[in-house]
This record gives C-alpha cells, sequence and structure tokens, in this order.
C-alpha cells in the first residue's frame, strides 16, 4: 500500500541521522581511547628517571626463584641469582642454587649492584634484627633504609616508580589495548553485517 511504504521510509528516514550519530560516535571513542593511550606512555617515557639498583627482598627457603631476572653479564653470579634476597626468619642471604655457594658462610659475596661489603653491612643488621627468629614489619623497614642509604651513596634517590609513572603506565597500556580491542572489534561487526546483509539489489 502507498500509505504504508511512506510512512515505513518516513520511519526509516527518522532513524537514520540517530544511527548514523551512534556509528560515529561509537567509532571515535575507540580511537580517542587509542590516542589517549599513546600519549599517556609517550608521557610515562618521558618522565620516567632511573630506580635505584641497589633492591633487597625477603623470602623463605625454598621458594621457587626468579630466573627471568638474573644479571651475570660479569659472571659474577649464577643465573637468576642476582638480586639480594634475605631469609625472612634469619636474615641470612638466600641463594638459586641447591647449596650455597663455596666460602658464603665465612664472608660476605658480592650480589647484583652491591659490594661484598655493603651485602656484609645489610647482613650484619638484618640478622641482628632477626636474633628473635624473625624480621618484622620495622626490621624489614630499617633494612630497607639502609639499603636505600646505600643507593643514595652511589647517586639513586629513587627506591620505587613514583606515583605519576606508575599512571601513566596504567593509564596507557589498558587505554591503548581497550581501544585497539574495541576497533577490532566494530571491524568484526561491520564484515559480519555487511555479509548477512548480501549483496546490493539492482
Amino acid at each position: 500500500m502507498p500509505g504504508s511504504s511512506e510512512r515505513t521510509d518516513a520511519r526509516s528516514g527518522d532513524a537514520g541521522p540517530g544511527s548514523n550519530m551512534r556509528a560515529v560516535i561509537g567509532c571515535c571513542l575507540p580511537v580517542l581511547a587509542v590516542l589517549l593511550g599513546i600519549g599517556s606512555l609517550l608521557v610515562h617515557y618521558a618522565i620516567t628517571t632511573p630506580t635505584s639498583p641497589y633492591q633487597v627482598a625477603f623470602s623463605a627457603p625454598g621458594t621457587a626463584c626468579n630466573r627471568g631476572d638474573s644479571d651475570n653479564s660479569d659472571g659474577s653470579d649464577e643465573e637468576g641469582d642476582s638480586d639480594l634476597i634475605l631469609d625472612q626468619k634469619t636474615g641470612e642471604v638466600l641463594y638459586c642454587t641447591v647449596l650455597p655457594p663455596i666460602g658464603a658462610r665465612q664472608s660476605p659475596r658480592a650480589r647484583g649492584a652491591f659490594s661484598a661489603a655493603e651485602v656484609g653491612r645489610v647482613t650484619q643488621l638484618s640478622q641482628m634484627r632477626a636474633a628473635d627468629g624473625r624480621l618484622s614489619n620495622a626490621d624489614r623497614h630499617a633494612v630497607e633504609r639502609l639499603v636505600a642509604n646505600i643507593g643514595r651513596q652511589h647517586g639513586y634517590d629513587k627506591t620505587s616508580p613514583t606515583l605519576m609513572e606508575r599512571l601513566t603506565w596504567t593509564v596507557g597500556l589498558y587505554s591503548l589495548i581497550a581501544g585497539l580491542a574495541a576497533l577490532i572489534g566494530l571491524g568484526l561487526w561491520g564484515y559480519y553485517t555487511d555479509a548477512q546483509a548480501g549483496p546490493p539489489a539492482h
């Protein structure tokens, strides 16, 4: 019927601008997210400054070592055994080996950025603090302060990433991933709808 066809065309014409606007917004938001992610990552790398390599960690004997963080370029450490890790109960140095290196019990050994003398200073404090059988939070903070002081003596003031560094990295990474995922999803959805619609009528 002519009247019904005209009403259908009118409804289609009314819905067209709104649908187009939603489509434009749907495409623009992922692009903006990608741009935000790229911008945040650029800011992150622009403001990031070196973190002190003088770090200490606390663990228990038998805990698996993270061999992916090893640095044995000078041949002084075993694989995955370059960080200064202290026993959380005794304050002694833990090694990523089945048995401690020969002579490790008698004298301190250089570990990562730490010299043998600096390792001796740290373990002297940690073992004294662990005299009661464990390292409390206050004991660990005291050891960490000593390690931070050792880092400052070598020109390193920053012991961990700043809030702005962490924020720009997190916002940049997640915005970039979300934006790219949305763009890929929109592309797949457009391809699927075009395939469902079939070829245009002539």
